[in-house]
């Protein structure tokens, strides 16, 4: 897919292309879909750019468009250490859309990236605007922890039983 106009950047029905195939949005009309692609922002960096460091304050999503991310996270000794690699349709600061809490991870750019960027500003004022959007997005992140915690219950389970 030709992801650029002749500008350079996304033109809308690419942006919707696009968040219809991040699974953040997955519970989503595709009238909510196009809400979001107004508010969202393309922004590209180089190989090698910290989009945000553990600690920083949250308050941006990134759907990556092309490209990798690196999530990093710094052990008690202070190095790095590579928690995944995240790729076209991931999306990473999720959270950061309704609370202002810190970075828990360093995430940093492996190659030429491409974004998709919502800001918590802009999401909180269109979730007042439209209530079913900031429903759907709750389904999707509870989905997400029910998930999380059904792998760390069975991962507990298979320890206790089989260690």
């Amino acid at each position: 897919m030709n992801r650029h106009s002749e500008s350079g950047m996304m033109i809308p029905l690419e942006k919707i292309i696009v968040l219809n195939k991040v699974p953040l949005f997955s519970m989503l009309k595709t009238e909510d879909i196009h809400m979001i692609s107004t508010i969202a922002s393309e922004e590209a960096y180089e190989d090698g750019h910290t989009l945000f460091y553990e600690g920083d304050i949250g308050d941006k999503l990134f759907i990556v468009v092309s490209g990798e991310v690196m999530i990093l996270k710094n052990n008690k000794d202070g190095e790095e250490k590579h928690l995944a690699t995240l790729k076209e349709n991931d999306f990473l600061g999720e959270l950061s859309l309704f609370d202002a809490e810190t970075r828990t991870a360093t995430a940093r750019c492996n190659g030429q990236c491409t974004f998709l960027v919502i800001e918590r500003n802009d999401m909180e004022q269109l979730a007042h605007e439209y209530p079913a959007i900031a429903f759907g997005f709750i389904k999707v992140l509870i989905s997400r922890m029910r998930g999380m915690v059904l792998n760390k219950s069975s991962e507990k389970w298979i320890i206790n039983h089989y260690h």
